[in-house]
């Protein structure tokens, strides 16, 4: 699908359904048995604050184009930013140029951080 249909996809529906995003929750589950990698498309400098780094990778949005050969293709690949624009850019990006299993993470890396608590990670390590 060229990126001129996706972005043609993402109308004001598009926006409020469900089928390219995915919860933290079953994020970590998928992540969890290797199913799923973070894609997380803030800048460097973003990524230096508050590293997500076991989770995935960090592509800042501007260098997805010449990166992209780094995100595996076998994995569901889940985008994270702050604010989920370039998180849905880097969506559109990435199926438009062939990537079947790509969802938006509707949660932001802070509210990564938060779930991480104590109790949280002894669970997910089960």
């Amino acid at each position: 699908m060229a990126l001129a249909d996706v972005l043609r996809q993402m109308d004001i529906n598009w926006l409020s359904e469900s089928n390219h995003k995915i919860s933290l929750e079953a994020f970590l589950e998928k992540w969890k048995s290797g199913e799923a990698i973070l894609l997380d498309v803030r800048t460097e400098e973003e990524a230096q604050l508050v590293s997500l780094g076991s989770f995935g990778i960090n592509i800042p949005l501007n260098q997805l184009p010449d990166r992209k050969s780094e995100i595996p293709t076998d994995k569901l690949v889940c985008t994270v930013c702050p604010g989920k624009i370039r998180a849905a850019i880097a969506y559109a990006f990435l199926v438009g140029e062939g990537f079947k299993n790509v969802k938006v993470l509707a949660a932001s890396p802070s509210d990564i951080v938060d779930a991480l608590k104590p109790g949280f990670v002894k669970k997910l390590r089960g």
